[in-house]
Formats: C-alpha cells, structure tokens, sequence
C-alpha cells in the first residue's frame, strides 16, 4: 500500500498501495509502438508550442537516483523472483492434495493478487527507471503508454492482496477459536462466497482508478532524442471532492484501519489460542501418552496458524510505512523526505508481495514436498502416488 504521490511529466509512479484484466501482450505493444513511431514523424509539427498538451514536456526530466537505485536496479531481481515464485505457489495451493482444505483457496487468490501487483509494478515502477539507467528509451515508452492501465489493475490487485490477507485470518480465527462452530460456519460454499465477494469488492472499489491518469500526447523530448508520452492527471484525480472523499477518508479506512485493525486483533486471538493449545498439550503429555495421531495433527494445526501469523507479521512490517505516508500525504506533506519514504514504501510492497514463499516453505511440510515434486518435474503417475502416499 502506497500512497499517491503527484503525477510528474514523466509519471513518477503513484502506488496508492502497491502488485490481468485486458492487457496488450509485449509483442503487440511493440508493433502498436513501431506503428505509432511512424505515424509521430508525419505529426511532428502538431507537437509546438501552440498545443498546450505539449507545453513543458519538450524536456525528459530524470528520476532521482535513490528512485532509480531501488526501484529500477535492486527492485528488478526482487520482482522476477517474485513472479516465478507466486506462479509457482499458485500452482501448489490449486493441486488437489492442498485444495481439499478450503484455507487454501486463499492462499492461492493471495498469489494470484501478488503476481498482478509485481507485474504491474514492473511495468509502472521498474521499467520506467531501469530503462533511464540503460538510456534504453523505448522502456520508458513502454512503461509510460501501460501505465493508465496498469495503475488501475496495480491498486486492484493491492485492494485484493489487503483483504485475502485479512480473510485468511478471519477463517483461521473460526477454526482455532470457535473450532466447534466452523464446520457449520466455513462450508466450501459459504468460502467460495466470501472469496468471490472480496474479488468483487476489490474491483468495484477501484474502478475509478482507471479513469486518474491518461496519456495528453506524444511528445518529442529534445534532451533525449526521442518521442515519449505524457502522462497527466484527468480531472476526476485533480477534483477536490474526489481527492478529500477517496484519498482523505475512504482510501485511509477501507485499506488501513480497518485491515490493521482486524489482523491484529485477530491474530492476537489465535496466537493466544496456539499458545493455550501448546501448555494443554504439555500437561497431557505428563499424565498421559496421547495417541500418535491426534499429536500429529494437532502439531499440524499449530504449524498451520503460525503460518498464517507469520504472513500476517509480514504484510504488517512492510505495510506500516505506506499507512505512515498515506498520514502524511492527508496532511499535505511533501518534500524530499516524503519522496523517500514513497520510494522506500514501494520497495517494501515488492518485497511482501515476492516473499511469501520463504513463510510457506519454512512452516508447511506439504508445500515443501510439493514443491520438490514440481522442482524435479516429476509429474508422472508414479510421482503423483509417491506424492499422495507421504503427504497423506
């Protein structure tokens, strides 16, 4: 979760969060992008002084090069390993050994949500400045002609990312703290609702986001030596209505408060309700040999919730700045210290939403055993079995 920041002439990527709907594949971009080329050289003299489109975006003004460093060097490998390794959890959590738990299709919209917020903030946020770092501006060009699209499909990913976090948690809350009433609470089809619903919610709340930004023209930068589009705010984003309602009130309540509020609340239950089970579990010990499979299970409840609490942990430590600067931007901060803390919050967003897979791997046996199955390729009917017959 990102606050805002203002739209600069090159598009200083705003990421109210940070993260497919109707996107153009690469290829076809770069044929539309020859195409437009051709067609700019004919159009050349409509691009002067007298277009006021144009006025002010005859020069390409560089990022800042603590923007260009963390979001177009370091942040690059981040997302690529980010993006292999969601599709990858996605595929796991979808296999039918995992699925059978209910708890999972969670995780797996959550990998799904991740991958849309790395993708478009690659395309928003790292393209644009890696393409300067390598003065390769048909990067930039790139970046810059998605971005209207991207930024919508970026900020509902994030949406979508914020409440499966907080949606896993209310599950996992059912299950350990009422575990007597969640057979009659979480049927699968009162799950798939509930997922369904917070998908329909993420889109619907941002919708409007995809009508913020659009590009005012293709102008030729002379420092530069090459036509780019400029990005500009469209009157909804400029409204000042819209800007105290959304930004001001809703934005801060519906993807701060209220997640922050819920997950830690929630999760403190749990983690009392684990600690309580692990005290029980001592003293039955001491009176008595429990049955060997009620331990194990009960052992995998416990590695379970402490997963959950883990990711929670992580989404909460690299989302705390984006609620720090979104204060600061109700407030109408600004400034270099400002700008620091957006490009460091951005960063810290890429990061949670590449990480994931170090909590699964560490905390669920089954995740680790299928990601092994995945890794060697064995895909066989004998791999399956072998498969099945451990994680069962």
């Amino acid at each position: 979760m990102v606050p805002s920041d203002m739209i600069s002439t090159n598009y200083t990527a705003p990421l109210g969060m940070l993260s497919n709907s109707t996107s153009t594949s690469i290829s076809e971009l770069a044929n539309d992008l020859i195409t437009t080329t051709q067609l700019l050289t004919a159009e050349e003299d409509s691009c002067n002084e007298l277009n006021t489109s144009c006025v002010c975006h005859t020069e390409y003004a560089s990022y800042e090069g603590l923007e260009t460093l963390m979001l177009g060097l370091i942040a690059v490998p981040i997302i690529m390993f980010g993006i292999m390794a969601n599709v990858t959890s996605m595929r796991i959590f979808t296999h039918r050994i995992m699925s059978s738990s209910s708890i999972n299709w969670y995780l797996a919209v959550l990998s799904a949500s991740d991958t849309l917020i790395l993708v478009s903030a690659f395309f928003v946020l790292s393209l644009p400045r890696f393409g300067e770092y390598l003065k390769w501006w048909r990067a930039n060009y790139i970046s810059y002609s998605v971005t209207p699209y991207m930024y919508g499909l970026m900020m509902t990913a994030q949406t979508c990312s914020v409440f499966m976090t907080v949606g896993v948690s209310v599950h996992r809350y059912i299950g350990v703290c009422h575990p007597y009433k969640s057979v009659e609470w979480l049927p699968k089809k009162r799950v798939t609702s509930f997922i369904i619903g917070l998908l329909t919610f993420s889109v619907l709340f941002n919708t409007t986001r995809f009508f913020e930004v659009h590009i005012s023209n293709v102008c030729y930068r002379e420092n530069i030596d090459y036509y780019m589009p400029s990005l500009q705010p469209t009157a909804l984003r400029l409204d000042d209505f819209y800007i105290q309602i959304f930004f001001g009130w809703a934005y801060t309540i519906v993807m701060y408060v209220i997640p922050f509020t819920l997950l830690i609340a929630l999760n403190s239950m749990v983690l009392a309700a684990v600690r309580r089970s692990r005290r029980m579990h001592m003293v039955s010990q001491c009176g008595a040999e429990s049955e060997e499979f009620s331990k194990k299970a009960e052992r995998k409840e416990r590695q379970t919730s402490i997963m959950l609490i883990a990711i929670v942990l992580l989404f909460i430590f690299c989302n705390t700045l984006a609620f720090v600067c979104n204060i600061i931007e109700n407030m109408g901060g600004d400034g270099p210290l400002y700008r620091t803390l957006v490009t460091t919050n951005n960063l810290l967003v890429i990061i949670n939403a590449s990480c994931n897979i170090c909590v699964y791997m560490l905390f669920s046996d089954k995740y680790r055993m299928l990601l092994r199955y995945y890794l060697y390729c064995d895909w066989s009917r004998q791999g399956e079995l072998l498969v099945s017959s451990v994680l069962t």
